[in-house]
């Protein structure tokens, strides 16, 4: 992103909020020196604070102040954060700099989605004990061409994280990206959701990080991210529950199922711990139960038939085992 100012102690704090919200400064410009061609770099959005007269800005030109050709012609995204007034280390100033952290914060997804479109259906993948195998033996059956992003929600410590997305990332067609702020929920992919950033899906389709912990006994918590997604994408949003102990899960199960979404389960018999599909079937009737391969056919037929007819497919299933 650019920085545009009129002082260089007004230049510092932006670029830093900037960097913590994720963005790259690629310039950084004063209104006073600053010509039209140093406008018109590439990048994906502007922040300005200025409060320099017209006249005193944009030396190559004689009818339009740098900030006034910015709104006017910049196809980006322009901030305006009006600090002039402000005393540094004052409660006032404190609070502009959260407000403009939450607008860098909200920038990046905003960014992001004008380089990619959001998935039109999603698949929770939930799992805990022995989850990683029967995970990725599913996704190594899952076609390639299935128009679908995957959420993998597992219960594993934080320090495990980087091992779990690499172990993912070769596990089938769809390449793994971390679940992480500004990222937005794209078909073909498979995010994980880390148990050391609790994020939530905006409306839009990105995801934001709350900063909070994982409420309950369980990080990252399966019920409260399938809530969350569920009402996103209502009767697009389909979740699948694996092996493993507890019964996180199930309640996501019934949010699911409330917005007309599928609701399939590993068939305990082939589970490493059962107590999580288990808790899916007690707590509902799911729509389908198999292995892990089997899963991943009936899923293959789901999309298919989604992709023939351009609506979901709610037929019953059977059983696979």
């Amino acid at each position: 992103m650019g920085v545009l100012v009129d002082a260089l102690q007004r230049q510092q704090p932006l670029q830093h909020m900037a960097r913590m919200a994720g963005h790259q400064v690629v310039t950084s410009l004063n209104v006073q020196t600053c010509t039209l061609s140093d406008l018109e770099q590439a990048v994906d959005a502007w922040i300005v604070d200025s409060d320099t007269p017209d006249d005193e800005s944009l030396a190559a030109s004689d009818d339009q102040d740098a900030v006034t050709w910015l709104l006017e012609h910049a196809a980006v995204p322009v901030i305006l954060a009006h600090s002039h007034e402000l005393v540094p280390g004052s409660v006032a100033y404190a609070d502009w700099l959260r407000r403009i952290a939450e607008r860098l914060e909200r920038l990046r997804g905003d960014v992001n989605l004008q380089q990619a479109n959001t998935a039109p259906y999603v698949w929770i993948l939930a799992a805990s004990t022995g989850g990683p195998a029967a995970v990725k033996t599913f996704l190594s059956s899952v076609a390639a061409n299935a128009d679908v992003a995957f959420v993998y929600v597992q219960h594993i410590d934080s320090q495990y994280g980087h091992t779990l997305l690499r172990m993912m990332s070769s596990a089938g067609h769809y390449p793994a990206f971390a679940a992480s702020h500004g990222r937005v929920l794209q078909g073909g992919e498979l995010l994980l959701v880390d148990a050391a950033s609790r994020v939530e899906l905006l409306d839009n389709g990105t995801f934001r990080d709350t900063r909070a912990e994982w409420g309950g006994d369980y990080a990252p918590a399966i019920d409260q991210v399938v809530a969350n997604i569920a009402r996103v994408y209502r009767e697009r949003c389909g979740l699948i529950v694996f092996t493993g102990m507890g019964n996180d899960g199930a309640a996501g199960a019934r949010m699911v199922r409330q917005w007309d979404g599928q609701v399939w389960v590993q068939s305990p018999s082939s589970c490493t711990s059962a107590s999580m599909p288990e808790a899916v079937i007690d707590s509902i009737s799911a729509d389908f139960e198999g292995t892990p391969v089997a899963l991943a056919e009936q899923l293959n037929r789901y999309m298919k038939a989604i992709s023939a007819t351009g609506h979901s497919p709610h037929e019953s299933t059977t059983a696979a085992n």
